[in-house]
């Protein structure tokens, strides 16, 4: 699995490298803007969800997963690598994102609101990866890129509806929703990798 993280490493400097630097604007836009605009505060944690469905999509073009079916690994070791790199990836944008939070709302007294954030942008940030790479690991790119708009969709409706309506709860309410998505998407993150092992192993490569 070492290696196989070193490749999505490499991979990921040279072909996801405005990714991360669209990531890395709207969090500065997030942190500086006067204004609390949620948008700018999710989206970091979405590219991380991301990343590791694009690397797959450079992995179908150049053959990887035909070349990588003829060496020693076994298709659950390939699976639980993606898994693993998207909670890298994601455990970075997520840190960045946090401290860039906690700079720009503790002077203003807002330490709770910093901490609904830890819990939620989990939520955020997993569930695209939760749902797609099922559908890559079976049925490949083209259609878990549907998917991917369809989840965008979702979780930009969700940020516009839910949000504004769990800040005027009671602060007890509104840290019970939060922690209630952060077990949500952990629960179907785990899912979805157990599920994604068993499709990938039932595959033609």
């Amino acid at each position: 699995m070492k290696g196989l993280l070193k490749k999505d490493l490499y991979m990921t400097w040279k072909y996801g490298r405005m990714l991360l630097l669209m990531a890395v604007l709207f969090l500065l836009f997030g942190t500086l803007s006067k204004e609390d605009n949620f948008f700018f505060v999710v989206y970091p944690v979405l590219f991380a969800g991301v990343l590791p469905t694009t690397l797959l999509s450079y992995d179908e073009r150049f053959g990887w997963m035909r070349t990588c079916g003829a060496l020693p690994l076994s298709r659950k070791t390939v699976v639980s690598e993606r898994y693993v790199m998207t909670l890298f990836s994601f455990a970075a944008l997520y840190a960045l994102t946090l401290l860039a939070q906690t700079v720009k709302l503790l002077p203003r007294g807002e330490a709770g609101a910093v901490g609904e954030l830890a819990a939620m942008l989990p939520f955020f940030g997993l569930l695209s990866p939760a749902i797609m790479l099922p559908v890559t690991f079976r049925w490949g790119m083209e259609k878990a890129r549907i998917v991917y708009y369809f989840i965008i969709g979702v979780v930009c409706a969700l940020a516009l509806i839910v949000l504004p309506r769990m800040e005027s709860l009671d602060a007890e309410i509104g840290r019970g929703a939060s922690l209630g998505m952060l077990l949500a998407v952990l629960l179907l993150f785990g899912v979805s990798w157990l599920l994604s092992i068993r499709l990938y192993e039932k595959k033609e490569l």
